[in-house]
Formats: C-alpha cells, structure tokens, sequence
C-alpha cells in the first residue's frame, strides 16, 4: 500500500536532519516505492527544506519531496493538508521533527493497520512512548476516513487535532494502536529541550481547547 508521510518543519535544522536521516534508515520499506516522505512548511522554512534536502540526496536521491507552501509560516495542521492535497496515496502518515522512530516503525505500522482493518478504513496509532491506547499523535490514517472527517482539522491552530480525530475513529470502530511500530515523541512534557518552536506551539493553547471541548460537545459539527 502506498504510502504519504508528511513531516512538517519548523525550526531545528540539526534536528530536523538527524530526524529524517533516521526516518529513512528504520522505515524498515523500499524507499520509493511503497512510501514517499514529504518535508513541508511555509516559505520561513524553504531553506531549511531544500537544505535538507541537498544533504539528503547525495545518499539517495529518490529520498524525500519538498513540499513548501507559499504561506509564509504553516501551522501543522495547514501543513498536512498542504501535502494531502498534492497527492493521491491511500494511506497517510503525520510526523514531526521531534520524534525518534524505532526500527522498521513504518513496517510495523503497515502490518499492524493491514492486521486490524485489511482493506477497510482506519486510523492506527503509533506508540509515541507516553500516551494511553486510547491516543495516538502521529498515525497512519486512510484518506477516505480522514476526508469523512471533513480534511485534517486545521480548525486547530496545533494542539488537539490529533485528540479529535482519534475520538472520532473510535467513536466508528476504526482505531487500532500498535504497541510495537515506535515514533517516541521526544517532547520537553517529558524531558526533551524546550525551544522556540514549542512556545510557538503552546500559544494557542488555552482555544485548541476551548474549540476542541464545544466541538466534542457539539458533535464534531462540519466547518466550511
């Protein structure tokens, strides 16, 4: 099945390199062939990408697409939705730039998702190191579901996108989480290094929740 990952980036060139260097060794697939990973963002980030990028291809040059928007600063649900739209692939999976991702986490993901929903639709959730089964925030989720959803919820400035749409595939049957496909989130919450990035993440906040809370209540009503 092919497969889109998207990683967003904002910030931590360094990081951001070694993240995707080790996304590309542990995937655990054939490059190119069964997944593409995407590196998006807006234009305060191009050239961070297409840096990246450069690195990146004197080793594989099939390794990764850029996907920058004109916008000059995505927030990672927009980001999502940027890369959704420019490609076809069934199945998507959302990454960051904070992640540490396990040996084979893709394959892992793959033969877990194709376990639990064969050819059905689905969201299945990574193990991120810290969350309950009842929560994932990075996944493997089909278009169809996702677009019944109504398009990643970039009603959300960056927090509890994730939160809504696995309430809302359990709410269905459609969720699944697989103990052993690890994307460990190396977030300050627990431990990580605290940066600008984050507090750009934080500022938010307090509506992501509020909107999240009269969302639920109201029950997931459509926007647009």
């Amino acid at each position: 099945m092919n497969v889109a990952a998207i990683m967003p980036c904002r910030g931590r060139a360094a990081q951001t390199l070694a993240n995707v260097r080790r996304l590309l060794a542990t995937a655990g697939m054939a490059h190119g062939v069964d997944w593409t990973l995407y590196l998006v963002g807006g234009q305060d980030e191009h050239a961070l990408i297409t840096e990246i990028a450069g690195t990146i291809v004197q080793h594989d040059r099939h390794s990764i697409v850029i996907a920058t928007s004109t916008a000059l600063r995505l927030p990672y649900w927009e980001a999502l939705a940027h890369v959704t739209q420019a490609t076809t692939a069934p199945l998507i999976c959302n990454l960051a730039n904070d992640l540490l991702p396990g040996q084979h986490w893709l394959q892992r993901g793959l033969e877990a998702y194709q376990a639990v929903f064969g050819p059905n639709d689905g969201l299945l959730g990574f193990n991120d190191g810290h969350h309950r089964v009842d929560h994932a925030c990075h996944f493997l989720i089909s278009r169809a579901l996702l677009d019944s959803f109504g398009g990643w919820p970039v009603w959300y400035d960056h927090n509890y996108g994730d939160t809504e749409l696995c309430a809302r595939a359990q709410a269905q049957g459609r969720y699944a989480k697989a103990p052993w496909a690890l994307l460990y989130h190396d977030h300050p919450y627990f431990g990580g290094v605290d940066d600008a990035t984050y507090a750009e993440g934080r500022a938010q906040l307090a509506r992501d929740a509020a909107q999240f809370a009269a969302r639920k209540a109201a029950g997931w009503p459509a926007i647009g």
